[in-house]
């Protein structure tokens, strides 16, 4: 059968040809048969020719819990259409091609829409499925997954299983580690978990890589809340099975499966690589791609007063104007008003007591701030700080409230000029509060064209992660404190560590990192020889350069003194985060530990050039390193920026670095 192109874009094509559809750019190609009714991947080249995947995969790609999958000989599975479609660049993806394949089940009568997007020059594939049944998936559901797997007929233990995408990689691209994710960041430090995928069928986390012996091979990437927050009937979120991969997780469960009701699940991304730089860099190229972020409207150094630990009884109306005329002092741009502004009274009333919200409890407070946000919007304007809002939405009734919810926000924004709103609460519990919730932020954000933007609290709930809702804003990471007994405490080693370890997957641009007041620690809080304040200020500050500095304070309660101190260091922000977050960002040298000598590389690909902040944690007596990095152009020309310290090359692709105070840092530049 003559080749049928169904789209064509800069250097992308799709083809169908029979049973057989081709989706391709100049640097990736993935080839599948469509006889069963759904696809399966038979092919999976690069750009060089190199073969990725095995043609003898015997299963579709995709499956539903507990519904007849597509290779069911009693109740095949039929496709009804392909399409495709060019795709515009916008507020929430970046230009490329999106494919449609609309397939359905005869005897279940379910619906399924897979969809396909491929991005010009980007050796990505990424897919979301979609379902529609009128009858439950044919199988017991329960929270003792366990037991109710086992007391299933054989017939129906295999279904046991939602499968996004799938591939059969050729025989030397073996799993090699999977990584997890961990939020709930009220209740650990710990941020990543490498998990060694040799000999292992099941496997957590959000992205799993499959390597050949010569650094080549496939990413796997999953755009979806960490494993421990997930809503799926799975325990595992890939499965590695008789030399296939699968990657599972829709975040639909079967008992919400609901007759006439389409569920989507989420994105799953598939990446081929040459080398391990290679695939770091990819990972990040893709992320910025993925989620359009632009430094110039939606970065900020913020100011939330809620971590000096005393805001609920300060918040009035002389207590805002004294904190907005102080926060220029800090060379913030934002000023964030947080809990208790609102006529309901505290966040305690939804998280504690379960209060059933009204419209009326997001009034502005007649007691607090005479019913209006004026005043202080008025004095932002004179002091040239852009005025930000916290917010709550109605997590408890899984966010059916949304409209009502949207048009409060849009009224603040429109008169009173806020477009950065924190996000707290959040609970992801069932899918439709998911749905409404991706409606909130989707209705607010087009609805301003752009303008309004979040900051996503992960501390605690059931949230969005590090990977997952990216093209509504960034993410809020931690609640530390230096004086509150009962609350997580604030360490600088502890806060560093979480970035790098973060740093090596994701892109802390996204990342707001706290730095609180050390004049607010209370010493009896911490043991001997942990008191955060044995590292300076500046250091606190610079753990948060290469990220979005939230400072975590009341401005108009720290000296004057402190105050020149940050601004120092905000003042260096400001001045090269434009460099900073035109690079991706890396983590080099050695993980920290509280006696490391690590850093951060932001490298520009475009223009060949970097920086580079090290870090000399308390604990290290050496005072020097040599540090590897990536990317380096030949024989590059270093240039200390900040700190003190002595640099230059070893041998290519290293840095050899000399600290000599303890604790202390070093920002330098190379081109």
């Amino acid at each position: 059968m003559k080749p049928h192109m169904l789209a064509e874009f800069e250097d992308i094509r799709v083809r169908r040809s029979g049973n057989s559809l081709t989706i391709a750019n100049s640097v990736i190609v993935r080839e599948f048969d469509l006889s069963a009714g759904a696809p399966r991947t038979v092919s999976l080249r690069s750009a060089d020719g190199r073969e990725f995947a095995s043609p003898d995969k015997q299963c579709a790609d995709l499956s539903f819990i507990g519904l007849t999958p597509p290779d069911n000989e009693k109740s095949p599975w039929r496709l009804e259409e392909i399409s495709a479609k060019i795709q515009e660049a916008g507020l929430f993806d970046a230009a490329g091609v999106r494919v449609r394949l609309k397939m359905s089940e005869p005897i279940e009568q379910a619906v399924y829409i897979r969809e396909y997007i491929i991005y010009p020059r980007l050796p990505v594939l990424t897919v979301r499925n979609a379902v529609e049944c009128p009858v439950k998936p044919n199988i017991y559901w329960t929270k003792r997954g366990v037991y109710a797997r086992n007391q299933q007929a054989p017939e129906y233990r295999a279904l046991a299983e939602s499968c996004a995408d799938s591939i059969r990689p050729a025989p030397e691209y073996r799993p090699e580690y999977a990584v997890e994710f961990i939020a709930l960041t009220d209740t650990t430090d710990e941020r990543v978990t490498v998990h060694p995928a040799a000999d292992a069928e099941l496997l957590n986390g959000n992205l799993l890589f499959c390597s050949a012996a010569d650094g080549a091979g496939i990413a796997l990437l999953q755009e979806a809340p960490p494993s421990g927050e997930r809503r799926d009937y799975e325990e595992y979120d890939f499965r590695v099975s008789e030399g296939t991969v699968f990657s599972c997780n829709w975040g639909i469960p079967p008992s919400e499966l609901i007759p006439g009701k389409v569920f989507h699940g989420y994105r799953h991304v598939l990446m081929l690589f040459h080398s391990r730089p290679e695939r770091d860099r990819l990972l990040k190229q893709y992320l910025r791609l993925r989620f359009p972020f632009d430094p110039s409207r939606h970065a900020s150094i913020m100011v939330n007063p809620w971590g000096c630990g005393c805001l609920p009884k300060l918040m009035e109306k002389q207590f805002l104007l004294d904190e907005i005329a102080a926060t220029p002092e800090l060379g913030a741009t934002h000023y964030q008003i947080d809990d208790s502004w609102q006529t309901g009274g505290s966040l305690g009333e939804l998280s504690l007591k379960n209060r059933k919200v009204t419209p009326e409890f997001w009034s502005i407070s007649e007691e607090r701030l005479d019913g209006t946000f004026a005043p202080a919007v008025e004095a932002a304007a004179r002091h040239g700080v852009e005025p930000a809002l916290w917010l709550a939405p109605s997590a408890n009734s899984d966010y059916e409230d949304w409209r009502e919810f949207a048009a409060m926000v849009l009224n603040y924004y429109r008169q009173f000029g806020f477009r950065m709103f924190k996000i707290d609460f959040m609970k992801l519990r069932t899918s439709v509060a998911e749905a409404n919730l991706r409606e909130l932020f989707t209705y607010l954000r087009t609805a301003s064209g752009g303008d309004i933007c979040f900051n996503l609290d992960i501390t605690n709930g059931q949230r969005t992660g590090y990977l997952y809702f990216l093209e509504f804003g960034n993410i809020f990471l931690e609640n530390r404190y230096v004086n509150l007994p009962h609350a997580p405490k604030y360490h600088p080693e502890k806060t560093l560590r979480s970035l790098w370890c973060l740093s090596r997957f994701i892109r802390p641009q996204t990342l707001q990192i706290e730095i609180p007041n050390p004049e607010d620690i209370d010493p009896a809080l911490y043991p001997a020889g942990e008191n955060p304040g044995d590292y300076p200020v500046e250091y606190w500050c610079a753990v948060a350069l290469f990220a979005s500095p939230l400072l975590w304070l009341a401005p108009s309660l720290a000296s004057p003194t402190m105050r020149r101190r940050i601004k120092a260091m905000m003042d260096l922000h400001s001045q090269y985060r434009d460099r900073i977050f035109a690079g991706e960002i890396f983590a080099v040298g050695a993980e920290p530990d509280g006696s490391a000598i690590t850093a951060l590389q932001s490298h520009d690909f475009a223009s060949g050039t970097g920086l580079v902040i090290v870090y000399r944690e308390r604990g290290n007596t050496a005072g020097q390193a040599i540090i590897p990095l990536n990317y380096l152009p030949e024989n590059p020309r270093w240039q200390l920026i900040y700190g003190q310290g002595e640099a230059g090359a070893s041998v290519p692709d290293e840095l050899r670095i000399t600290l000599p105070q303890c604790p202390g840092f070093a920002l330098l530049a190379y081109r």
